[in-house]
């Protein structure tokens, strides 16, 4: 169950969402996608999670027995023990540091209503950036970790989108050309179909992200190790 946009028929542009949508479809994983309001909380979706969180996982063990997950990592965690095939844990620290912080960043200047701050939340957010394409312009892979897609990127990958979709149209504030390691690899990223077939739309972005108070919680799940 994934947080539903203000149709509540379509999925919202929420990385977390993306995420494990991007780990089922590299597994080859099917769910049965129901988007949730998360404003309207029925009883019987607090019954089956008591928390109220998305996105949450549940999979029917067996007519009697359902396990549910409502945290990312977890899900992540899981999906990769139970459908090993392919592999996307991640290894390599380096890769998990130069892609950390940056939705915290980006959350920070998107949610930010004193415009007299924006210039110091900007920079903040591209100092993440500028630490991210230099990793990118020294390794000799297309993705974070290797040339295929891990859990790395199915983290940063969506949380890229939102930065360029969003950080434009409601900041004002673009990725640098000069950041060619990360254009580079936001260009790679597009070109799978795990990555196009999952995304939200721009106007799905902007329409979820340009609410005074955005839903998404303020988290930064690449720092967490799969």
């Amino acid at each position: 169950m994934p947080h539903a946009a203000a149709d509540e028929s379509s999925v919202a542009a929420c990385p977390l969402t993306h995420q494990v949508r991007m780990i089922c479809k590299l597994k080859n994983i099917e769910p049965l996608i129901m988007p949730f309001n998360i404003q309207k909380k029925s009883k019987e979706f607090l019954e089956i999670n008591s928390t109220g969180k998305v996105p949450v996982l549940v999979h029917q063990l067996n007519p009697d027995e359902a396990l549910v997950l409502d945290d990312p990592l977890l899900i992540a965690k899981y999906l990769e023990e139970r459908f090993p095939n392919p592999p996307i844990r991640s290894n390599n620290r380096e890769a998990i540091v130069a892609g950390s912080n940056i939705f915290q960043k980006f959350c920070a200047l998107i949610k930010n209503n004193d415009p007299a701050k924006d210039p110091g939340l900007q920079t903040a957010l591209l100092k993440k950036l500028e630490e991210l394409n230099s990793f990118l312009l020294g390794s000799d892979s297309s993705f974070m970790e290797s040339d295929s897609l891990r859990f790395s990127d199915c983290s940063l990958l969506p949380k890229l989108l939102l930065v360029r979709v969003a950080a434009k149209e409601l900041k004002g504030l673009e990725i640098p050309g000069k950041f060619e390691g990360v254009w580079d690899y936001i260009h790679a990223g597009e070109k799978q179909v795990v990555f196009r077939d999952t995304c939200p739309s721009d106007e799905l972005i902007k329409e979820h992200w340009s609410r005074k108070f955005a839903t998404v919680p303020l988290l930064e799940g690449y720092e967490r190790k799969l």
